[in-house]
């Protein structure tokens, strides 16, 4: 409208270049047509094929390359080439594509090596199809000893010099190997302190289990053992060695949650008795596991650890083990940890001094945590 007003104006001023001074107007006037935005259809967009990267689309459609690393309790770690280590929920994950070989568990515990592609719902292994919620595990590369294995150690240390003379240390490792089939876990938790040149703590705990899974959540537990050293406990050593079996309660990306347990058989070797008392104690057992670990935040995650075993008073009566624990991610390597543990016996042994040693020990220990 705005347009013809100002035609009919110029006509009247200048009657006799209404028609040229019209033309020109009209074609002043006319508004220019806007850019069109150019859009995509998401669920269009393919991976890129490249010989040197594995490629993520997460649900969001964002896009990322690098290297995949493994696949454990439905937890995908991938090393990006921007980004560094990420861990991404499976279910995050709307396509995924190795250009390496990677080699795939499956829930029936049979597994498949090739190149993976993730997509629609379906897995594609060398051409081959599988169904995508059957997937288990996934391990880079060839089914080899080095990609089953991870481990970690926390480490914490006071020194101190001049009036005092003291050293404390205390130790948290871990190491754990994981195939489609099987689990071997291995854990060790220490703590040593010397002031003036004497010994004031001295404890070691050494806890082994081999599990080979019968399905996804449920395993038989062929063995388990452990080794305590106390002797301010009055052992000099103690060792149960067991089977039994477990079930995951909970085996999720963000929350694990396992139960086992089983008959044991327990060997006590005391540091000190008296003359007429047995220097070691054997006894049956019953031994109860739980295991609790969870993911606070991305950088937080909270563990708990509880394990009883059910002797002969001889040799301690029961006992308990209980840790709980904090790990702060520093970066993708190093860990802060913060750990409470608690020991508690329900039977002391009797020293040859005739004093007896305290039903509970607590400990809090701040480690620096390598991941290895």
């Amino acid at each position: 409208m705005k347009s013809q007003i100002n035609k009919i104006a110029i006509c009247i001023s200048a009657a006799g270049l209404c028609l040229p001074l019209l033309f020109s107007t009209s074609v002043y006037a006319t508004s220019p047509q806007k850019p069109q935005a150019l859009k995509l259809n998401p669920n269009q967009l393919s991976l890129p094929i490249d010989e040197h990267f594995d490629w993520v689309q997460l649900t969001s459609h964002e896009l990322l390359k690098g290297e995949i690393k493994n696949l454990y309790d439905d937890k995908l770690e991938f090393e990006s080439d921007e980004l560094d280590t990420l861990y991404i929920d499976w279910e995050d994950i709307k396509e995924l594509q190795s250009h390496a070989l990677v080699s795939v568990g499956f829930i029936d515990l049979t597994t498949k090596t090739g190149k993976l592609i993730v997509k629609d719902g379906k897995t594609m292994i060398d051409g081959e199809e599988f169904d995508r919620s059957q997937i288990m595990t996934i391990i880079a590369g060839q089914q080899t000893e080095a990609n089953y294995w991870s481990s970690k150690i926390s480490l914490g240390a006071n020194l101190r010099s001049g009036n005092t003379d003291q050293v404390d240390y205390s130790a948290i490792a871990n190491a754990l190997r994981r195939t489609t089939e099987s689990r071997y876990n291995l854990d060790y938790i220490g703590n040593y302190s010397k002031t003036d040149g004497d010994n004031t703590i001295n404890n070691h705990r050494i806890n082994t289990n081999f599990d080979w899974y019968l399905s996804k959540q449920f395993y038989l537990r062929p063995i388990f053992a452990e080794i305590y050293i106390d002797p301010f406990l009055n052992y000099e050593y103690k060792t149960t060695l067991g089977f039994g079996i477990g079930y995951d309660i909970i085996d999720s990306s963000k929350t694990n949650w396992s139960v086992s347990g089983g008959p044991a058989y327990t060997y006590t070797k005391f540091d000190n008795v008296f003359a007429d008392q047995d220097e070691s104690e054997t006894s049956a057992a019953l031994v109860v596991e739980t295991v609790f670990d969870t993911e606070i935040t991305d950088d937080i995650d909270f563990n708990t650890l509880y394990r009883v075993n059910y002797g002969s008073d001889a040799a301690g009566g029961y006992t308990h083990h209980a840790l709980a624990g904090f790990s702060i991610e520093l970066t993708d390597m190093f860990d802060l940890d913060l750990s409470l543990v608690w020991d508690h016996i329900n039977k002391p042994q009797q020293s040859a001094d005739m004093s007896f040693p305290k039903q509970n020990d607590y400990q809090f220990i701040i480690g620096f945590g390598i991941d290895i």
